[in-house]
């Protein structure tokens, strides 16, 4: 058991424990028990055996019960003790102990006798003086009778109220000064509860420093227990700040003024304090408030919320913002609030300059030195005819007519339109002019000799009437579409490209109205071809991926061989767009600027796999052959036993066509020798490119920017066009690495992966330039269509 003292005075109350015992009674400074006169200490009080006891100090007046103490006394709850002018209640309530001190009032001094019985002879023994008894009164009888009566009345009341009042215990936190409960019958105290009869009684609670407590209590059998805690009053507060007044000040999130504030009320208890005014930091920090109506000071010191940046740039004179907010003019020092300040400087004839600070607040630094550069020049290029495309430095700018801003200073311009002679121009401008770009672009002509048949047929070049059809053509370097009419004959068109230098010779028979069309077969000269420009292969083995040491070998290229025990055809040439729009007529493969990739010669590019797939089904329907692939799901999948339709050719075949078909040994390139080429045998990214693509081969020009027509170039060894350059071409295999397989892992007529996310794209194009890519062994893949990929056709013979 652990007890709480709490000693009640007029001057307030102070608390101890067990720990404190014995505690003094009197005037002196080791009182506990303070009386404000008196003996320094007239009485101790102390504990034994758990019970506590009261022990006279030697001297001391000390009457307990109005009973002189000499010795000690136990100590019961309602014991009353005097010392001097003053009484102590005592209140034993469970572990809580109450000694409440008061002043005696005059009159009401209690009187005692002497301890000691004083003896018979010391005293003057005096007689009484004899009072004569007179007769008692007729009624005295009956007045003894009335106050029996009045007696017994009181005694049973007493014993009604005994057998029927409930014993209510009242707990109030922390304890109160003054307590009452008040109704009828009245309330009795008794220790630290109260014997209640009543059933609704008016209770009340004070203590300095807090709010009174009035309520109504509702008294019952199972309502005899009552707990209470007394309200602080609130606490009175002010704030002051520096180095600045006029602070916001946020208690709990809520405004309660700006600095200086006096005596603000605020509840007690832990708060959360936020003080907050411009160009300083916020404060955050909690506030005890002690409550009880005590006054409290709470001093905000604030930090300042910036620092002190030196700014400055080369040339000087640049003024310097922040947002809209002029600051001033290079150099200069300026205070910049703390975070990431983005300011600008500007100047006359100068590009301005966002330069990005982290400012730590508190701090000086100067800034780095800011480097500002001429203003571009606002430049409009136009050319004659309109069209061209403009590239300055490696910069494509555009297709003209178009304006843009180039650095000031001197600057050399290509312009360069399909059929004319590209130029050349240096131009000098200045910081922030406004200038013009105006040319006349020069035709390149290449020369076509026609011939129809019949000879009076009509010629219309790019739709527009030309006049008769046979005879010589000048015509510009570009893709022209010639039509070709005559009266009783269907009309004929066919798309040509001149090339400067170099004459053309074509001839046109056009076919008589109702006449059959000519099927063309193919001739028994050509043993390995079978059906229209196939190619018959295998069986044979072939040897995939690139030695180790190779230059540009990549990590997908290991070495693996590959038995092709069936044998199968595949095309001499990719599709072209004449012959992809017989399958889909709206099929369009785009341009690049200006240039067109939708020739009908052209390779058909811009397409899926999936639409790879569905053409071959389309070309195996046309010829009776069966359909290799069939629709699952959003992807085209082969049928199972692989027929003999038209299908894409597997990494191997393809592998085999472009690298060992004709050849001795496998090609490392689709030419002869080493990197980079040195006569043009194919479609790369070429000198005519270098307005387009950002790496070209240098001094290598073939001519054609972007596609070239199909076959343009030489055939390689087996007969194949386009294995390298002009596109790349969709495999039939799913792609994946074969990383760590080594040559010994052979497989035999390989369809690839049972599935991915990527299809193989084997070859290089026309955006093509690096030795990496350009070598036969690159290995590319793709999930979707591109500007650079077409495809041929491949199929088992039998």
């Amino acid at each position: 058991m652990s007890r709480i003292f709490e000693i009640i005075t007029s001057r307030g109350s102070r608390t101890f424990s067990e720990a404190d015992l014995p505690l003094a009674v009197g005037s002196g400074r080791r009182a506990r028990i303070s009386l404000s006169e008196g003996p320094k200490v007239a009485a101790w009080l102390a504990e034994s055996r758990g019970y506590l006891y009261l022990q006279a100090e030697s001297g001391s007046s000390v009457y307990h019960n109005h009973e002189h103490l000499a010795g000690s006394v136990w100590i019961k709850s309602g014991d009353t003790t005097r010392i001097g002018n003053y009484l102590l209640h005592w209140s034993l309530m469970g572990d809580r102990v109450e000694v409440r001190v008061e002043e005696a009032l005059p009159g009401k001094a209690s009187l005692a006798p002497p301890v000691v019985e004083p003896s018979v002879d010391s005293l003057e023994i005096k007689p009484l003086p004899r009072v004569e008894q007179r007769p008692l009164p007729a009624r005295s009888g009956r007045r003894f009778v009335i106050g029996a009566l009045l007696l017994l009345l009181v005694l049973v009341a007493a014993a009604v109220f005994l057998l029927t009042a409930e014993r209510v215990q009242i707990e109030v936190q922390p304890l109160p000064d003054h307590l009452q409960l008040s109704g009828f019958p009245p309330a009795v105290k008794i220790g630290d509860t109260f014997l209640c009869a009543g059933s609704r009684y008016r209770f009340s609670a004070r203590k300095a420093g807090y709010r009174p407590l009035v309520t109504q209590l509702a008294i019952g059998p199972d309502r005899d227990r009552f707990s209470f805690t007394l309200e602080k009053l609130p606490g009175r507060v002010s704030f002051t700040s520096s180095p600045v007044s006029g602070v916001e000040v946020r208690v709990d999130g809520r405004i309660v003024g700006k600095t200086p504030l006096e005596d603000m009320e605020l509840t007690a208890g832990k708060h959360r304090l936020r003080a907050q005014v411009a160009r300083y930091l916020p404060l955050e920090q909690n506030l005890i408030v002690e409550g009880a109506g005590k006054k409290q000071v709470v001093s905000l010191s604030l930090q300042p919320g910036w620092a002190e940046v030196a700014l400055t740039s080369d040339p000087p004179g640049a003024t310097v913002m922040e947002q809209k907010n002029t600051l001033g003019t290079t150099p200069l020092t300026v205070e910049l609030s703390a975070g990431q300040r983005k300011i600008v400087f500007v100047k006359k004839g100068y590009s301005p300059v966002d330069l990005t600070l982290a400012v730590t607040a508190g701090t000086s630094f100067a800034a780095k030195p800011v480097k500002l550069f001429p203003a571009p020049a606002r430049v409009h290029f136009r050319s004659v005819p309109p069209g061209a495309t403009v590239v300055v430095g490696d910069r494509l700018l555009g297709t003209t007519p178009v304006t843009v801003n180039l650095p000031s200073g001197s600057r050399t311009i290509h312009l360069q339109l399909v059929g004319y002679k590209p130029m050349v121009l240096t131009r000098r401008f200045a910081p922030a002019a406004d200038q013009e770009v105006a040319v006349k672009l020069v035709p390149r002509y290449g020369t076509v000799f026609l011939t129809t048949d019949p000879v009076d047929a009509v010629l219309f070049v790019d739709g527009k009437r030309h006049g008769p059809a046979t005879g010589r053509l000048r015509l510009t370097t570009r893709e022209h579409r010639l039509t070709v009419r005559a009266r009783g004959f269907v009309d004929t068109s066919q798309t040509i490209l001149p090339r400067e230098g170099v004459s053309t010779r074509l001839a046109i028979r056009l076919r008589k109205k109702g006449e059959k069309k000519e099927v063309q077969r193919t001739g028994r000269n050509m043993p390995t071809t079978v059906d229209v420009g196939m190619i018959g292969l295998g069986p044979a083995t072939v040897l995939m991926g690139a030695p180790r040491r190779e230059p540009g070998r990549r990590a997908n290229e290991q070495d693996r061989a590959v038995r092709l025990v069936r044998p199968f055809l595949m095309a001499a040439k990719p599709v072209t767009n004449g012959e992809f729009r017989r399958f889909r007529p709206g099929h369009r493969s785009g341009n690049i600027g200006n240039m067109t990739l939708d020739g009908e010669n052209q390779p058909v590019v811009n397409v899926s796999w999936q639409e790879a797939a569905k053409y071959c089904n389309w070309l195996s329907r046309q010829q009776g052959l069966p359909e290799f692939y069939r629709q699952q799901g959003k992807t085209m999948v082969p049928v199972r036993p692989f027929n003999t339709g038209y299908r894409l050719p597997t990494e191997a075949e393809w592998s085999f066509g472009a690298r060992m078909a004709g050849r001795g040994q496998r090609a490392r390139y689709p030419w002869a020798g080493k990197f980079p080429p040195r006569t043009v045998l194919g479609n790369f990214a070429d000198e005519s490119a270098r307005s387009l693509l950002p790496v070209v081969i240098s001094r290598y020009d073939d001519g054609f920017a972007v596609t070239a027509p199909v076959a343009r170039f030489p055939k390689n060894p087996g007969g194949f066009f386009d294995m390298g350059g002009n596109v790349r071409q969709w495999c039939h295999d799913w792609y994946t690495a074969y990383a760590g397989l080594g040559e010994q892992k052979e497989t035999v007529d390989s369809m690839g992966p049972a599935s991915g996310t990527h299809h193989v794209v084997r070859g290089s194009s026309w955006r093509d330039a690096t030795m990496p890519t350009l070598r036969l062994s690159y290995r590319g893949y793709s999930k979707v269509a591109k500007d650079d990929i077409g495809f041929r056709v491949a199929r088992y013979k039998k």
